[in-house]
């Protein structure tokens, strides 16, 4: 092991089940996962084969994940593992990198989910259009961005057992709704959901009573029928942008009750499944209401129109499939449980940003990169120093990603950030596996190899916008500032340790 430091031991306040069901809400498909699913048209390909091949490198990853949890259970997960079995110095800077400059500028993102699956189709049901308005321009995206942070605080401030109760319940309501929008999408024909959704985009978005056809008439770029493999090959980091983070619960293992240590694999790779299968069974119920192709174009020109590369949509709102489901109600009452239902998705999704973040910073606060008044822990509750680190610049980043457009581009390279640390925890485990489990081994060094290929995507297919100056620069700061934290911290020590007479 690179270092011996002791890592902080917590209180055993989750199950196993409890670490799986976090998992699963990091990478569920209903949050973040749509919203990836309706940039697809921009790359064009099959996304239904897609989505498979990026749920098999999931299934890789929990698996990889798993194998380190199990073994070695330590709090702070790819922290602990990165400083522990491979390098000290590399793996406090690309862990902390990750675990707190990246999660606090994550607040962005988690805000504009929040703000077009949950804020802007209440409000537009309500008939607010004026207060939906307002949350697309920059104030608007402020406060969405705050309240997401508010929402990550208020679940890590509840302590790990009221979490745990909190999460259960957010799983709970979400899977009921999910199951009558299912049940709606699978019972419906293309012309009575395009019926459906003439008359209630008029109603609700002032759209032509044949909305159906003029989305139908743009030219369509992606396809469930036609495979085109390179395009679908492009289309697998697109959908890792969302389901790569099986090993998200994983800093808080430490404080999991772990009376069969298999389990631990068990319910991340259950966790992983569930995320694959439920996105392709929504695919079909999706596909069997409103045709695959009526939702592809209508994200193909709601991007399109943001970029400028087509013609206005006809439809001026992100193309929420869960609200096209309501549409195929008539209960006023069952359209809001169902739109308040899907939001726990969200919601349940957003909480798990600062969590597993506090424990990485609190075992950083044990090794001393960090000051040790951040690892103070009463009980099961969050050290307020290590999420007051994270909510703070959480808010700074907000503000700025949200008034300055060219840091809003830069901040996106932060997901390669994130997939560094994913990769540099499977290289530890090819280091600590490679002589007793060589199998593992192997499957962690595939998972880091195509890990390696969605970052070379990401960073050199134009597509992705992370490949310009700006972008690779923010990159190099964000490592800079990680840097200077180790650096100082290394600077403060050996100032503690200077005898006094030395000092003299």
């Amino acid at each position: 092991m690179a270092s011996s430091g002791q890592l902080p031991s917590l209180p055993k306040r989750w199950s196993t089940l409890d670490l799986g069901l976090h998992a699963f809400l990091a990478v569920n498909p209903l949050a973040l996962g749509l919203w990836t699913f309706s940039l697809a048209p921009l790359v064009g390909g099959n996304l239904f084969l897609a989505v498979l091949l990026a749920g098999l490198v999931t299934l890789l990853g929990a698996v990889v994940f798993g194998s380190l949890a199990m073994r070695w259970p330590w709090t702070g997960g790819d922290y602990a593992w990165q400083t522990r079995l491979l390098d000290h110095r590399v793996g406090a800077i690309v862990a902390l990198a990750s675990w707190w400059l990246v999660v606090a500028l994550l607040a962005p993102v988690y805000g504009n989910v929040i703000l077009v699956q949950v804020v802007d189709p209440l409000l537009t049901y309500a008939d607010w259009n004026g207060l939906a308005a307002w949350f697309h321009g920059r104030d608007g995206a402020l406060a969405s961005s705050l309240l997401a942070i508010t929402v990550a605080t208020a679940f890590a401030g509840l302590g790990m057992r009221r979490a745990a109760v909190a999460q259960r319940l957010v799983v709970v309501i979400g899977s009921a709704a999910l199951v009558v929008v299912l049940a709606l999408l699978l019972t419906s024909g293309p012309v009575e959901f395009r019926d459906a959704f003439d008359d209630r985009s008029a109603e609700l978005y002032g759209t032509g009573p044949l909305a159906s056809s003029q989305i139908l008439d743009g030219s369509l770029e992606a396809s469930v029928t036609e495979v085109e493999p390179l395009d679908t090959l492009r289309l697998v980091p697109l959908a890792l942008l969302f389901s790569l983070w099986i090993g998200w619960a994983c800093p808080l293992v430490g404080e999991v009750r772990i009376r069969k240590p298999d389990l631990v694999r068990v319910v991340l790779i259950r966790a992983a499944a569930a995320s694959m299968l439920i996105s392709l069974l929504f695919f079909i119920a999706l596909g069997r209401a409103s045709t695959w192709e009526l939702w592809n174009e209508a994200n193909n020109l709601y991007w399109g129109t943001a970029y400028g590369t087509t013609p206005a949509t006809p439809l001026a709102a992100w193309p929420n499939p869960v609200v096209f489901a309501t549409w195929l109600t008539d209960s006023t009452v069952l359209q809001y449980a169902l739109l308040i239902g899907m939001s726990a998705w969200v919601l349940g999704w957003t909480a798990t940003l600062f969590l597993p973040a506090t424990r990485v910073l609190v075992a950083a606060a044990q090794d001393d990169v960090l000051p040790r008044s951040i690892a103070r822990t009463r009980g099961d509750s969050v050290p307020f120093a290590a999420l007051g680190l994270l909510v703070v610049p959480a808010c700074a980043f907000a503000a700025v990603d949200a008034y300055w457009d060219a840091f809003a581009g830069w901040s996106s390279i932060a997901v390669v950030a994130l997939a560094l640390t994913t990769a540099g925890s499977g290289l530890a485990a090819v280091t600590a596996l490679r002589n007793e489990e060589r199998l593992l081994a192997g499957i962690a060094a595939l998972f880091v190899l195509i890990v390696a290929f969605a970052i070379a995507v990401w960073v050199l297919d134009p597509v992705y916008g992370m490949r310009t100056f700006g972008a690779l620069a923010f990159l190099l700061v964000l490592y800079a500032s990680s840097a200077a934290v180790y650096a100082l911290s290394r600077r403060r020590r050996r100032e503690s340790l200077t005898p006094v007479a030395d000092l003299e």
